[in-house]
């Protein structure tokens, strides 16, 4: 059930100059599940941003947050104890498999993909992949909760190459869960139809409610048509999308 919140920032902290991790302390116990998202208020600016949970414990949330723009820069400046209006838990999330689990983010679409780490039964492999070593965030908390890969495509850190590279064994076994940017996830979705295994993807999108009102994130499915990626998503099943 979603809430309007008023949270207390824990702490603001900057993982490098482009990615910012910032903890909230919402005060309600609302159970979260991995990939739903929140939609934030930053300061200064009038419509709200959707952010993933990143990690959940009680009524504190994390979000894993590139820096882009007025309101995450106004977001990356909040002192603790600030106070921000949030509404959450919003969307669906990742459904969980009993098949083998491979988690993919690409850049800082690896947010919610710590959580999912957390909530799967039995542990998975994580592949994280970037342009460069910035794009590789907090590998050392991934790497407590999945067993680790990396790959940056100028081999700053881990392989050098693409994400996809490390997923060319996978199978009917296998399912993955995937975020980060679209060519990434097209490549992904061309993947799973070679090698037969299942494919969850979390949209990314520009959203002003986060609710379905506004009509602003729209995408095109197989089976329903064209439907709101902040109400029907922001997770979908790969072979549902028009790719």
């Amino acid at each position: 059930m979603k809430k309007l919140v008023s949270a207390a920032v824990v702490s603001a902290e900057l993982l490098n100059p482009s990615y910012l991790l910032l903890t909230v302390d919402t005060g309600e116990n609302i159970e979260v599940f991995s990939g739903q998202f929140a939609m934030l208020s930053a300061p200064d600016v009038f419509l709200r941003r959707p952010f993933s949970v990143h990690d959940a414990d009680g009524a504190v949330l994390s979000f894993l947050i590139k820096i882009a723009g007025p309101g995450t820069r106004g977001l990356a400046g909040l002192k603790t104890g600030a106070k921000i209006s949030l509404l959450y838990p919003l969307g669906n999330g990742f459904r969980p498999s009993n098949k083998k689990a491979v988690l993919v983010g690409g850049g800082c679409g690896s947010a919610p993909l710590l959580l999912l780490a957390k909530q799967l039964k039995n542990r998975p492999v994580i592949v994280l992949g970037g342009r460069t070593k910035d794009d590789i965030l907090r590998q050392e908390i991934f790497a407590r909760h999945a067993e680790l890969r990396i790959a940056t495509e100028d081999g700053s850190l881990g392989v050098r190459g693409l994400i996809t590279e490390e997923l060319k064994n996978l199978s009917t076994e296998h399912i993955v869960y995937a975020c980060g940017p679209e060519p990434m996830l097209k490549s992904l979705h061309k993947l799973a139809d070679e090698k037969k295994f299942e494919l969850q993807v979390s949209l990314e999108s520009v959203m002003a409610c986060g609710v379905g009102a506004c009509l602003g994130c729209v995408t095109n499915t197989r089976k329903a048509g064209h439907v709101c990626v902040c109400a029907t998503g922001p997770v979908f099943a790969a072979e549902d999308l028009p790719w």
